[in-house]
C-alpha cells in the first residue's frame, strides 16, 4: 500500500489529502484500475476526527478499493479546537463554501493522477461522517453548480462524485436548529452556536444561508446515489436528518439505501474497537453498517475481474 500525504493549501499544512493506494499485483487485477473512496471525517467543522479517518480508509481498502482521507479546513486549523463566538476571531477557511471546494480540489487531484494511481475516475465515492457527511452531501448537490464549476473552471467530469456513503450527518439546518433533548438543552445550544460560528462565521444564520447549506433542500436529478445510516438515540444530530435526506432523495427518484439503528450515540464510526475511545463506542447492533455498505458498493462498483482464474502453466515456469 502506498500511503502519501499531499498538502492542498500552501498557507495551511493541516489541509491534506492522504492516499491509501493498494499495490498492483499479478495475482489480482493485473494492472487494472480500481474504484476509490474519498473520506471526510467529522468534527463539527471544529476539527477532523482521527476515529473517522484512517480506520475507515483501511476498512474500505480491505474491500479492494483505493481510499483517500481529506482533512478539509476546520476551525482548529486556526489553532483552536472549540471556538468561543464571544472571544475568537472567525477562521475564514473553515466557513462555507470553502470545505466543499476542497472536496472538489481533492477529486481533481485524484483524477489528475488516475492513470498513475490506477483509479477509476468515474467511480470515486464520497464517504463522510457527521459534519463530514454534511460536507459530502452538500458537495453532491453542488458539484455541477457555479459555486464549484466557476471556482475551478474545470470540466464537470473531473468534479462528479459517483455515489456517497454517509453516516449520522446534518442535511437540513432548518430541522437541526430546533433539535433539543430534554436532558441537554444548554450544551446543545452552545454546540450549535460553536458549529455555526465555525462554519458560517456567525451564530445567527440567515434563511438564505440555511437553504444554500442544506443538501436535503437542494437534491435534484444530478445528485448521485447515496447510502445513509444513523441511530435513533443520537442526541447531537437528530435522526430526522437522515430520514429527511432519504425522503428528499426518494422525491427526486435518486437511488438510495438507508439504515436506522435503535441503539447508539453520535459519532460511532465503525462501532468496533478499531475506532473506539471507550467501550461505549462499541455497539454490536450497529457495527454491521459497514458490511451493508460493502454489499451496496460491490453491487454498484464491482472490481473488473475475469470470470475464472487462469490455469497456471507450470511447464512454462520450469522452462
Amino acid at each position: 500500500m502506498k500511503i502519501e500525504k499531499i498538502n492542498l493549501n500552501e498557507d495551511d499544512t493541516n489541509v491534506t489529502l492522504t492516499t491509501y493506494l493498494l499495490d498492483d499485483s499479478e495475482e489480482m487485477l493485473i494492472g487494472k484500475s480500481r474504484p476509490a473512496v474519498l473520506i471526510c471525517p467529522g468534527g463539527g467543522y471544529m476539527f477532523t476526527s482521527d476515529r473517522e479517518a484512517e480506520p475507515l480508509a483501511l476498512r474500505f481498502a480491505s474491500m479492494g478499493y483505493h481510499a483517500f482521507v481529506l482533512r478539509y479546513s476546520v476551525f482548529s486549523n486556526s489553532g483552536l479546537a472549540f471556538p468561543d463566538p464571544k472571544k475568537d476571531a472567525i477562521y475564514m477557511n473553515s466557513t462555507y463554501p470553502n470545505p466543499i471546494r476542497e472536496i472538489g480540489k481533492a477529486l481533481l487531484i485524484i483524477n489528475e493522477h488516475a492513470e498513475e494511481w490506477k483509479v477509476r475516475s468515474d467511480q470515486i465515492v464520497l464517504s463522510g461522517y457527521s459534519a463530514g457527511a454534511h460536507n459530502c452531501a452538500l458537495y453532491c448537490v453542488n458539484w455541477n453548480k457555479p459555486v464549484i464549476t466557476d471556482y475551478f473552471n474545470s470540466p464537470q467530469e473531473g468534479l462528479k462524485p459517483a455515489a456517497a456513503i454517509l453516516g449520522y450527518g446534518v442535511y437540513d439546518f432548518e430541522l437541526q436548529k430546533d433539535f433539543k433533548t430534554e436532558s441537554a438543552d444548554e450544551w446543545q445550544v452552545k454546540l450549535n452556536d460553536a458549529f455555526n460560528f465555525a462554519y458560517f462565521g456567525k451564530t445567527k444564520v440567515t434563511d438564505d444561508l440555511i437553504l444554500s447549506s442544506s443538501p436535503a433542500q437542494l437534491v435534484d436529478k444530478d445528485t448521485p446515489p447515496m447510502f445513509l445510516w444513523a441511530t435513533r438515540e443520537d442526541n447531537v444530530v437528530s435522526v430526522t436528518q437522515t430520514t429527511g435526506m432519504a425522503h428528499a432523495l426518494a422525491m427526486k427518484g435518486i437511488p438510495f439505501e438507508t439504515h436506522i439503528y435503535e441503539k447508539g450515540h453520535h459519532g460511532l464510526s465503525l462501532s468496533t474497537q478499531a475506532t473506539a475511545k471507550s467501550k461505549e463506542d462499541i455497539i454490536h447492533e450497529v457495527d454491521n453498517w459497514i458490511g451493508l455498505a460493502e454489499t451496496w458498493l460491490n453491487n454498484r462498483f464491482p472490481l473488473d475481474l475475469v470470470e475464472k482464474t487462469p490455469i497456471f502453466n507450470f511447464e512454462q515456469l520450469l522452462d
